[in-house]
């Protein structure tokens, strides 16, 4: 990014702090998108699904370009997002569904990486690198880009939940399950094993030390 006078360069700073806003804003929308779209159904039928439930989440071109079962395209999209989720192979799939690197050709890429051929770049609203603050501005050019953006910034929160193995954005560092529902479900698993294991020591060891009770002399009890 050029130098830019000190006037345009205060209003392009406050449109910068306008857009964080709005992403601080939308943060807990477009992850909830996100992790569903992890999650959808690789099919066609998965693909209506999610998009009469997110219908701004992709542009409706690329949506059509879908269901005509069009390439390159984004109908590969929720299973690059679900390998990099897990921790896998990011280049160039993450550089491509945000935009920030065209659709390969075939001579760009390694054999490995040929299924990439398939995908669409979307370009976003902006990327540039600014020399003069040392930053790098990005802004996604739909809800989908967003939101894998602001995952990218904390990539942490993306997990797979311990049981039920649906992918999840996590809300603190040590989250482990995607629901109380799954939590609790494994609170129950594991008491379960506990008692399966120790419960039969456990029952001896608590009757071998409970009080014992006096018992009645000659048979009879002394009347108050």
């Amino acid at each position: 990014m050029q130098l830019l006078p000190p006037k345009v360069r205060r209003a392009f700073e406050q449109h910068e702090r306008k857009v964080e806003r709005e992403l601080k804003r939308d943060r807990r929308r477009l992850f909830r998108a996100l992790a569903e779209f992890a999650n959808m159904r690789l099919d066609a039928g998965g693909w209506a699904h999610f998009r009469n439930r997110w219908p701004n989440f992709f542009p409706e071109v690329d949506y059509d370009r879908v269901a005509a079962n069009e390439t390159p395209g984004i109908f590969d999209f929720p299973f690059w997002v679900g390998e990099i989720w897990r921790g896998g192979e990011t280049d160039p799939y993450l550089g491509v569904m945000l935009g920030i690197r065209p659709t390969p050709k075939a001579d760009d890429l390694n054999p490995e990486e040929a299924s990439a051929l398939r995908l669409r770049s979307i370009p976003p609203d902006l990327f540039a690198l600014d020399w003069t603050t040392g930053t790098i501005v990005y802004h996604g050019g739909c809800d989908f880009q967003r939101a894998l953006y602001l995952l990218f910034r904390e990539s942490w929160r993306a997990r797979i939940c311990e049981a039920c193995e649906s992918k999840f954005i996590a809300q603190r560092v040590g989250q482990k399950y995607c629901s109380t529902d799954c939590s609790e479900r494994m609170q129950r698993e594991v008491k379960r094993k506990w008692w399966n294991k120790h419960g039969e020591t456990w029952r001896k060891e608590r009757g071998s030390s409970a009080p014992k009770k006096k018992g009645r002399k000659n048979g009879t009890q002394k009347a108050r």
